[in-house]
């Protein structure tokens, strides 16, 4: 949360992660670092669209990120575009990583700090390894359709479900017996800070989602999903039974 994030700004083994779309050069939390979202998932680049192992390792080297820091991802939108950078540390096998509860829009209600200054940090060594969380491909979604002990979770709006809202996208519609859990309902919609577990959990059991559940979730591009995964992962579930379909609606 903000307070244990104000208390550990100086600490040189946290490295917070600022992934607001714009705004970083005019103000941001201090000692924070800015990184491209598009930049954690590659447009055209079938089954998987992830980075390289090799890849993702010199990004989180550059930002100063070793495989022993702690990293705090913020935004300004409830963690929409933080949790992507939450998801493929795990999947890399970093699970040393938060999110800021309420991100920027708490951040700057509870009036802390903030500075334009771009912090220089050495370069680290961060290293890949077996992680937890899980990408699938659009065959392992086929697969998955309809498939006893496995849960579809859509995280898009119903209107995008319904093909009323397009987004730029050819077609609207859902993938069979995929679940709506849109990612914003785990959220307060004015603090932008998570609901109580207690909350979150009644979210999820009221659309069948168990514990003993694999869950693959959806969106357009992996953000939304990011964020049903990490929400999953905040109320106990297993994260080796959570996968990202990292192609997500863009690519089926």
């Amino acid at each position: 949360d903000a307070t244990w994030l104000a208390a550990h700004l100086n600490d040189p083994n946290v490295r917070i992660v600022d992934l607001r779309p714009k705004g970083y050069g005019e103000s941001h939390i201090p000692n924070s670092v800015w990184l491209d979202n598009n930049a954690i998932r590659i447009a055209n680049r079938p089954p998987t669209y992830l980075p390289t192992p090799a890849e993702f390792e010199e990004l989180m080297s550059r930002l100063g990120i070793s495989s022993t820091t702690r990293v705090v991802a913020y935004d300004e939108r409830g963690g929409i575009y933080a949790a992507r950078l939450w998801w493929i540390l795990n999947h890399y096998g970093h699970t040393n990583v938060a999110l800021l509860d309420g991100g920027w829009v708490k951040w700057m209600a509870d009036q802390r700090p903030v500075n334009g200054a771009v912090p220089a940090f050495a370069r680290t060594a961060f290293t890949v390894k077996a992680g937890t969380v899980k990408v699938a491909t659009a065959d392992e979604v086929k697969a998955a359709i309809n498939k006893s002990g496995t849960k579809l979770l859509d995280a898009r709006t119903q209107n995008e479900i319904d093909a009323k809202d397009l987004r730029g996208i050819k077609r609207g519609g859902y993938i069979e017996s995929s679940i709506p859990m849109h990612w914003e309902d785990t959220l307060d919609p004015t603090t932008k800070t998570f609901k109580s577990a207690a909350e979150i959990q009644k979210l999820y059991q009221d659309r069948g989602v168990t514990t003993s559940d694999n869950v693959i979730v959806y969106c357009q591009v992996g953000m939304r999903a990011s964020h049903d995964l990490f929400t999953l992962a905040l109320i106990g579930h297993d994260l080796t039974k959570l996968t990202n379909y990292y192609g997500a609606w863009e690519e089926w």
